[in-house]
């Protein structure tokens, strides 16, 4: 009796289903900096770039994204003797599934700024990320 009871009880173990968790969903992120410094010295203004958050990255990344201020430096290497550029950088973090319309979004969202501001470019990074919530 005391074998069959172990049997039962070893093949409940093995056969019942333990507690499932979900595998985390792959996503990219992506890593935008935008330069605040104007070609005529001024800079971005904060109204001009809230309204480019509302009308522009807003409408393509509804789910949500994060803005970081910072300072950084850039040079032109296609220039010879290119002088370092230093300003205020507003970097925009977006996490977001892997699919053409995003990247198409994200591209978008560079190209905008570029023309609004009269930007040379919007340097960003892109990583595969696990969403863990």
């Amino acid at each position: 009796m005391q074998r069959f009871s172990f049997i039962v009880i070893l093949a409940f173990i093995l056969f019942t289903p333990g507690k499932s968790y979900a595998e985390p969903a792959a996503a990219i992120e992506t890593t935008l900096y935008f330069g605040m410094a104007l070609g005529d010295g001024g800079k971005v203004s904060d109204e001009e770039w809230s309204d480019f958050l509302t009308n522009v990255v807003t409408p393509r990344f509804p789910d949500g994204f994060t803005v970081v201020d910072a300072y950084g430096q850039w040079r032109d290497t296609a220039v010879a003797n290119a002088p370092i550029v230093r300003e205020t950088t507003k970097i925009l973090i977006v996490v977001h599934p892997a699919t053409a319309e995003a990247e198409a979004s994200v591209a978008e969202v560079k190209s905008i700024y570029r023309d609004l501001f009269a930007q040379q470019s919007v340097f960003h990074t892109e990583v595969s990320v696990r969403v863990m919530e």
